[in-house]
C-alpha cells in the first residue's frame, strides 16, 4: 500500500515514490595507493534524499529539461549555420542577408524564452510544475545535509550516478518509453539535418526541419511513461 504524501513543487498529494526527486549527495573524499600495485583508490561516504514529488510535476519537470536541450540546440544550430558570423559582420554579406540573419536570431532565441517560461511556471497550462527543478535543493532534508558538508551529486566526477536500488524503479510501460525514444531520435536526426541544410544545402528547407525538429521534441516530452 502506498502511502500519501506533499508533494514539494505544489503540495498536492504524492504516493507514488517513482516520481520522487532524486539527489545524491558525498563526503569524505579520500585518495590513497594501494599497497601492492600502483593505483589510486578513492573512497568516499554517499547518501539519497527522496524529494516526494507527484506526477504532475514530474511531467512538468521533463518538459522544462526538453525545452532546456532544444534551446541550446537551436543557438548551436544557428551558430553553425554562419547566421551569427553573417549578424556580426564578420563575413561580408549584403542587407538583406542582414536582415534575414537577425530574424533568424529571434527564431533561435524563441525556445530559450519558452524553456524560462517554463522554468517560472508562467505558462498556463495544467502539466508545468508550479516550481522548477532546482527548488529541490530548498527541501529541509537537502538543506541539513549542505550544513553538515556534504557535496552534491552521489560521488566525484566521473561516479556521478545515483546508485542502482536507491530509489523506486519505473513501472514497466515499454510501449511509451518506445514511441518516446522513436520521437526523440526523429527530433534528433531532424536537428542533424537542419545543420547540413544550413551549412551546405538549401537554407529554406532548414527552417522546415527546424520546425520539425521543435515539434517532436515536444510530442516526446508529452509522453509521460508513468501514466
Amino acid at each position: 500500500m502506498l502511502v500519501a504524501r506533499e508533494c514539494w513543487f505544489c503540495g498536492s498529494e504524492a504516493t507514488d515514490p517513482w516520481h520522487d526527486r532524486v539527489i545524491g549527495f558525498h563526503k569524505d573524499l579520500d585518495h590513497a595507493l594501494t599497497p601492492w600495485i600502483v593505483v589510486i583508490r578513492s573512497t568516499w561516504r554517499s547518501e539519497i534524499v527522496l524529494v516526494p514529488r507527484c506526477a504532475r510535476c514530474h511531467g512538468g519537470h521533463r518538459i522544462e529539461r526538453a525545452s532546456m536541450a532544444l534551446s541550446i540546440a537551436a543557438v548551436i544550430a544557428y551558430a553553425a549555420s554562419g547566421q551569427l558570423d553573417t549578424l556580426l559582420g564578420i563575413l561580408p554579406s549584403t542587407s538583406g542577408a542582414m536582415v534575414l540573419a537577425a530574424i533568424l536570431a529571434v527564431v533561435a532565441c524563441l525556445p530559450t524564452l519558452v524553456w524560462i517560461a517554463t522554468r517560472q511556471a508562467w505558462l498556463p497550462w495544467e502539466r508545468l510544475a508550479p516550481r522548477h527543478l532546482r527548488y529541490a535543493r530548498h527541501h529541509p532534508e537537502v538543506l541539513q545535509l549542505r550544513e553538515d558538508g556534504w557535496q552534491f551529486r552521489p560521488g566525484p566526477f566521473p561516479h556521478w550516478q545515483n546508485p542502482p536500488g536507491s530509489y523506486a524503479s519505473p513501472p514497466s510501460t515499454k510501449p511509451r518509453r518506445v514511441v518516446a525514444t522513436i520521437l526523440a531520435l526523429l527530433g534528433l536526426a531532424s536537428s542533424v539535418t537542419t545543420i547540413i541544410l544550413y551549412l551546405r544545402g538549401p537554407r529554406e528547407l532548414a527552417g522546415g526541419f527546424l520546425l520539425a525538429a521543435a515539434g517532436l521534441f515536444f510530442l516526446a516530452s508529452k509522453i509521460d511513461p508513468e501514466t
